[in-house]
Order: C-alpha cells, then structure tokens, then sequence
C-alpha cells in the first residue's frame, strides 16, 4: 500500500513539473500534491501580550504586523498561489524566490537579501498513522515579523514553540523576531533527533534478530531502512549548511546574542548528519552481516545433514549386503546373525555420534 502512495506521489509531481516546461523564469507553480484550503495562523506578541488569530487571507494577516509587536504568520497551503503572491508584494520578495517558497522539492537554503533572510529546510515528523512525513517549509525572516509557509496544516513540529509565546514568562517573548526563527529551526532540529532515535532503535533490533535468528524477508527490511537513512540524509545534510551561514554571515536582522543560539543549533545539525553517516556505514555492514549469518546457517544444516548421512552409510552397506539374497550365505541359516547385525549398526551408530560430539562437530 505505502509503495503504491509513494509512486502516485512521485507521478503527481511530475505532473506538476511539467506544467512549468516553457515558462519564463520566476514563473510560480505549486509542486506538492497537497491541495489545502488557505489557512493563515497568526501570533502577534510582545512582553507583555500575545494575540492569537485565524484568518482566511494574506490581507487579513498583514495587518497584524506593526511596530510595537512581534508577528508570526504561519500560511498553511501553498496551493494557494494568489495568497502567496501578495504576501511576496508586502515584503517585496521576487519571484524567484516565490518560486522557491512553492517548490516542495527545492533543496534546502538560505538566501541572505538586503531586508529579509529567507530560509527553506525539510520539516520531518511522523504523522498520527506512525508514517514518516517529510514537509517543505519556507520561514521569510523580516524586521519585526516572521512568515513561515507550509504545505499542510494538519500537523507540524511547532506546538512547543506556540505554547511558549502564550506562556508569558517565556524568554520567547522577550526577544526579537530573529530568536523567533532560532525556536522554530530549533524545533525542526529536535525532532531530527527523534527520528533518529527511531532509526537507532530499529537498527538494534535488526543486528540482534541477525545474530539470534535471522530470516530471509530480514534482507529487505535492511534495504527499506536503508533507504530510509539515504532520504534523512539527503533531507537533512543541507541543514547544516543553511544554519552555519546563518550563523556567519553578518545581517541587521540577527543580533549578535542571538548568533549564539545559532551556534549551538550548527552543532546539533553537524551531530545528526555524523550520526547519520555512521547509521549509513552500520547498514551496509548489517547486509555483510546478514549473509554471513545466513551462510552460517546453511553450513549448519549442511554439515548435519552431511553427519547424518555419515551414520548411515555403513549401515546402508551392512543392509546392502545382507539383501542380496545368495543362496549360500551361511548368517542366513544362523538364528542369532540377525541380532548380530542390529547390534553391530547400533555399534557403529553410536561410535560415530560419541566421536563428532568429542570433535564438536554435533
């Protein structure tokens, strides 16, 4: 079922993608597949108060946006390209970056421009049905304000980011809309960490079922993991390089306090993409591993069936023997010749199975 979603997704956007083969650059068409009704959030706060709304269009958001306070508009719904459009008006954003902001398969960056920073990074979650959600989001950093674009409103990593601005000894409050930025990135990079407890986890349980019992489906779940370990790094790699040019590059927007947080944020990225790295290296090693234990196996059964068929084949010669029906065989005549014979077989079976015990080959 999951194969058959992720290839309607993959032939959805291409699709999309094709729509743009002979426009002008700067032309804005919306790539994902999520076609949401607009849905604008809106948290205009300062020290002393934080207002929470929900509005339906750009122009009703942008009047939250004044001096006095800090805004956050959160724009759910990229599909809506109109909404979008306006918004890229008030904060005189080109087209080429609007371009950017509606691609959902652009690779993350950071664009430092003269009055805004633009930064566009990969928001993973696992969604209510334990799937991995990957998300394209858009965060467009101004004086006084920060506008964040996402694909869907139906889940997202920022609820601890919404319960501090409405927590009013929360240092959130206090700051400049810059630290704001650092919160939302930094809830983005904390939940990198969970996934990757969830990669540890599974990646432990795969390296003990090997070594106690592997199964032949074991090699595909390798591979499925695998997979999923080449796509959080090709998602998240990028990160790193979007968080240290915040970090170095000198901006207006950006105090020099904030830089701080910014610093420890690079740090938490360079980590997960180490650790992703070395879960790369484990998982081409737990192939190795697999086959030899499967290798390892076979041979075990060979050699038992190997011992097995040792104990049998001198009986099967005394048997061989003695059914030839000649007619002048004289232990045939003999009325102790037949347990004769079943104590000799018993005899040598025995022998050999103390013998491969004492060569530890049983």
């Amino acid at each position: 079922m999951s194969k058959n979603i992720v290839s309607t997704t993959k032939r959805k956007r291409k699709a999309n993608r094709s729509k743009k083969v002979g426009l002008p650059a700067g032309s804005l068409v919306y790539f994902g597949n999520k076609e949401k009704p607009l849905n604008i959030e809106v948290f205009a706060y300062n020290e002393h108060s934080c207002e929470v709304k929900k509005v339906s269009s750009a122009e009703e958001a942008l009047k939250f946006i004044i001096d006095s306070r800090i805004t956050w508009v959160n724009v759910n719904g990229l599909n809506n390209i109109e909404e979008v459009k306006k918004l890229g008006a008030y904060t005189h954003l080109d087209n080429l970056f609007l371009e950017d902001v509606l691609d959902t398969e652009h690779r993350p960056k950071v664009e430092i421009l003269d009055e805004h920073i633009l930064v566009i990074i990969k928001m993973l979650y696992y969604g209510k049905d334990k799937q991995l959600i990957s998300e394209h989001l858009a965060l467009l950093l101004g004086k006084n304000y920060l506008i964040t674009f996402q694909e869907s409103e139906d889940e997202d990593v920022f609820d601890p980011v919404r319960k501090r601005l409405q927590n009013a000894d929360s240092s959130l409050r206090k700051r400049p809309a810059d630290y704001l930025l650092f919160g939302l990135l930094d809830a983005i990079v904390d939940n990198y960490f969970v996934i990757l407890d969830k990669v540890s986890d599974k990646i432990e349980t795969i390296e003990d079922d090997i070594i106690i019992h592997p199964r032949e489906d074991m090699i595909s779940e390798i591979q499925l993991l695998r997979k999923s370990a080449i796509f959080l790094q090709k998602s998240i790699t990028p990160s790193r390089e979007v968080v240290n040019k915040i970090e170095k590059t000198p901006h207006h927007l950006i105090d020099t306090d904030t830089k701080h947080y910014f610093r420890d944020l690079h740090d938490h990225t360079v980590q997960i993409v180490e650790t992703l790295s070395t879960y790369r290296d484990i998982l081409w090693g737990l192939t190795d591993t697999y086959m030899g234990a499967m290798s390892n196996k076979m041979n075990n059964i060979m050699r038992l069936l190997t011992l097995i068929s040792t104990i049998f084949i001198p009986l099967t010669f005394i048997v061989g023997v003695y059914g030839m029906n000649f007619k002048y065989m004289p232990e045939l005549e003999v009325w102790w010749a037949y347990p004769l014979v079943w104590l000799v077989m018993i005899g040598i079976s025995v022998t050999m199975i103390f013998y491969f015990k004492r060569k530890k080959w049983l």
